[in-house]
């Protein structure tokens, strides 16, 4: 008999953990599970008079049916899980508003460079992103269901808003009107899931920037100290852009790049240190001004560009360069810049 008792123990806990998802959105009761009331059978009283059943408590003979599936599964909430934000659900949409200045990392371009990883197709319709049918990402749905989302970037010059909504919703192929609980619960789950994922990208970019080894007599500011050599690299950025990471702060980085961009081609033309931005006009160099750093001049077309400077944590510093229509530079053009630059700005 003892041979039997560990099979059924792992039979019982094999069937306890192999319920399906319907099971997990309903109740485990058995209210309103049967059609009708219960009837019972006197029982046998063997010659004895029994005394009369009191009417007082019984119940009623009312018809019962069945009522829809509950789904059970508590709500997701939209949360605020970006610094001095806050998180809410309208009825329609879950958004998230934060500060301005933190809009470098959280816009609708890191949106698109999320969901074109997911392999998620979109189209954008100016500041919002609708999507192809994509999936819930949850593992507990019954059936296939998936969702076309629409994604909007809001904000003014105090505060931004990303915020998520449901445009359509199908279950095994038939559409169907999503209640209010379905919406907060799955526009919640894509906007956290996205905010998640800008979160672990701006670390990461951190972590690549710490790597870069610090001395710190290169905190000096003011323009008349002396420069020392720095250390750079090139990475991507919290946008997905190519930028340059150096190991100085922002002042020695801004005046130390006034001195070498010129001898790249690049004329300052109009500056503004406080949000350090520059105009810059370019004009191709000799390919031997190039080959001395060597690269190849990139194939950048003569006229007006961008530089866009800004810190971290107030002793490094990322420096981006970019084309007329404010695109970041990207490919060979982008290293043959950056490696320049950091030939330069290392000597």
């Amino acid at each position: 008999m003892k041979k039997w008792v560990l099979p059924f123990a792992v039979l019982a806990t094999l069937t306890a953990c192999s319920g399906s998802n319907k099971d997990k959105q309903a109740a485990n009761d058995s209210y309103q599970k049967t059609a009708g009331t219960p009837t019972f059978v006197k029982l046998e009283t063997g010659g004895v008079t029994l005394p009369e059943q009191d009417p007082t408590y019984q119940l009623p003979n009312i018809e019962i049916s069945k009522s829809a599936a509950i789904d059970i599964r508590p709500p997701t909430k939209p949360m605020a899980i970006i610094g001095d934000s806050v998180a809410q659900f309208d009825g329609e949409r879950s958004s998230i508003v934060y500060p301005a200045e933190k809009k470098a990392v959280y816009n609708l371009q890191q949106v698109q460079r999320l969901l074109t990883e997911q392999n998620i197709k979109f189209t954008q319709e100016g500041n919002s992103l609708l999507t192809d049918w994509a999936p819930t990402g949850r593992n507990d749905d019954v059936g296939n269901t998936q969702i076309r989302y629409k994604i909007d970037e809001l904000g003014n010059a105090e505060a931004n808003a990303l915020a998520v909504s449901v445009v359509n919703m199908k279950r095994n192929d038939i559409i169907f009107t999503p209640s209010a609980t379905e919406k907060q619960r799955y526009t919640s789950d894509r906007l956290n899931q996205l905010i998640g994922e800008l979160n672990s990208a701006y670390r990461t970019q951190r972590q690549q920037l710490q790597l870069l080894s610090h001395n710190p007599a290169s905190e000096q500011t003011s323009s008349s100290a002396p420069f020392l050599p720095l250390q750079s690299e090139i990475v991507t950025d919290s946008n997905g852009r190519t930028a340059l990471a150096l190991s100085t702060g922002f002042n020695q980085s801004w005046e130390k790049l006034a001195q070498v961009l010129p001898q790249l081609g690049f004329k300052i033309e109009e500056e503004h240190q406080a949000r350090g931005y520059r105009e810059l006009y370019y004009k191709p160099v000799d390919e031997k001004e190039w080959l001395r750093f060597g690269v190849a001049r990139p194939k950048l077309k003569k006229g007006d560009h961008f530089m866009q400077l800004t810190t971290n944590n107030g002793n490094q510093s990322a420096v981006v360069l970019s084309n007329k229509d404010k695109e970041a530079l990207t490919g060979d053009n982008a290293q043959s810049v950056y490696q320049a630059l950091q030939a330069l700005m290392s000597q």
